[in-house]
């Protein structure tokens, strides 16, 4: 590795240990450590759809799980007061979650931590910096995607 490439490696992997320590502290305060971060990452892809929730089959493509992880967990959210879940009236398969006023006000602060941390970031940055960030975290998304169906379809994972 190049010397750019050696610090960048650095820089990723620090930046990723750091966002996750910090997360993981703040849903700690939060929740006074009743949360795992999977949880949370339910929560906030139940809330993406409001007041109206989400089906489980969604929840499970959203957090691209399995549909039985998704139910074990929503059986753990909903024991601990987070959710509720409701068959269709018009289809008794089919289960919609929705949020309790604890998952609302959970799923609202693990967005603010995310919007302060965004606007911490982009906070002085220039256009060009901020397209720059952009269109180098595009790139990573890109490459990260690729290895995941590289490795889901049993290929070999090429850089």
């Amino acid at each position: 590795m190049d010397a750019f490439a050696q610090a960048l490696n650095e820089m990723l992997t620090t930046a990723y240990r750091s966002i996750c320590k910090v997360e993981e502290q703040m849903l700690r305060k939060l929740s006074n450590n009743d949360l795992s971060m999977s949880e949370m990452h339910m929560l906030e892809s139940i809330g993406r759809n409001g007041n109206e929730g989400a089906m489980v089959t969604e929840i499970a493509q959203n957090l691209e799980i399995t549909p039985p992880s998704a139910t074990a967990m929503i059986k753990r959210l909903e024991k601990k007061g987070y959710i509720t879940k409701d068959r269709s009236s018009e289809d008794g398969r089919r289960v919609r979650v929705q949020l309790t006023r604890k998952g609302f006000r959970a799923e609202i602060a693990h967005r603010y931590f995310h919007r302060k941390m965004v606007c911490a970031i982009a906070d002085g940055m220039t256009v060009e910096e901020r397209e720059a960030m952009y269109s180098g975290l595009q790139k990573l998304n890109a490459y990260i995607r690729r290895q995941l169906e590289a490795c889901a379809a049993g290929k070999e994972v090429k850089p």
